[in-house]
């Protein structure tokens, strides 16, 4: 693949590992200084299939390790987010669904906020930053993008988790496969595990699998997604990258994201987050917890 900057497999490795909790824990534990101990946990609260709108902090109720936090909120359609592309560019991709591909990115990155960020990191054998960090509302240069190749869809989610550091708004990634992943190391519970560690809301969509492993794998990320706030969507992904996309990012920008300082917990390992709603019926999606090591 010749789409950029080849984020090598081995690296990824090694990230992993030197444990769940040691780069990527360590990442976190930085980021977690940087903001003076502010804890961002994005929430999407919904009704059914709705979207619940017009809630406010005193809708909400944060638990770290048990104890209550004080929150403050604010719409993530309000802020400025980072976009994170995971595509799939395997043999699967290959002539004109490769130029429609490169028009969908295109797309895409257009639709998104000039204060919006985006980076494309496409994956067949490797995974490769084919873009490096972009402003919104602009077309990508997508040209140098080859297809062909094996698929390593679980080392490309591990990547983006890893491979760059957080930043002081939403993170949202958004990985799109029509296939089974027959190259990665790392297995879905690896990629899990470093997101629940992470500030992303992920969110995927994929190919439904008939085989019990597939079916295992995408239970796996299915509650990756979910306990990050996200979502994973499968069926049919003959619709296309920019429907699917656009799905996403509609649930993601009308979610909320609730901020706060700890107060009462301990300011090292691991801390669970509950995050609810005073009114129950509402079902609630949000960050399950962060590494403060």
């Amino acid at each position: 693949m010749k789409s950029g900057h080849i984020i090598a497999c081995v690296t990824v490795l090694g990230v992993l590992a030197s444990g769940v909790s040691g780069v990527a824990g360590r990442q976190n534990a930085s980021q977690f200084r940087a903001t003076t101990d502010v804890v961002i946990v994005p929430v999407s609260v919904k009704s059914g299939t709705r979207v619940v709108p017009g809630l406010t902090a005193v809708d909400f109720e944060l638990l770290d390790e048990g104890i209550v936090q004080d929150v403050t909120l604010r719409m993530v359609e309000t802020l400025p987010i980072d976009v994170t592309l995971v595509v799939d560019t395997s043999g699967s991709v290959r002539g004109r669904a490769l130029e429609q591909f490169k028009g969908n990115v295109r797309r895409i990155a257009e639709t998104l906020q000039v204060n919006d960020r985006l980076r494309l990191l496409t994956f067949a054998a490797n995974v490769s930053d084919a873009s490096g960090l972009q402003s919104g509302g602009v077309a990508l240069d997508v040209e140098r993008i080859e297809a062909g190749g094996a698929t390593s869809f679980y080392t490309a989610l591990a990547a983006a988790v890893v491979a760059f550091p957080l930043a002081e708004r939403p993170q949202f990634i958004f990985g799109f496969s029509d296939g089974a992943d027959n190259m990665s190391f790392e297995q879905p519970g690896q990629v899990r595990s470093l997101v629940l560690r992470s500030g992303n809301a992920l969110y995927l969509q994929m190919g439904q699998s008939r085989s019990a492993p597939g079916r295992e794998a995408e239970k796996v990320l299915r509650d990756a997604a979910e306990r990050s706030g996200g979502a994973l969507y499968t069926g049919d992904v003959t619709a296309g990258l920019p429907e699917g996309f656009e799905r996403a990012l509609t649930d993601f920008r009308t979610s909320y994201v609730l901020t706060y300082t700890p107060r009462g917990v301990s300011r090292s390992g691991w801390h669970n987050i509950v995050v609810r709603t005073k009114e129950r019926k509402y079902t609630v999606r949000a960050r399950s917890g962060y590494d403060a090591e």
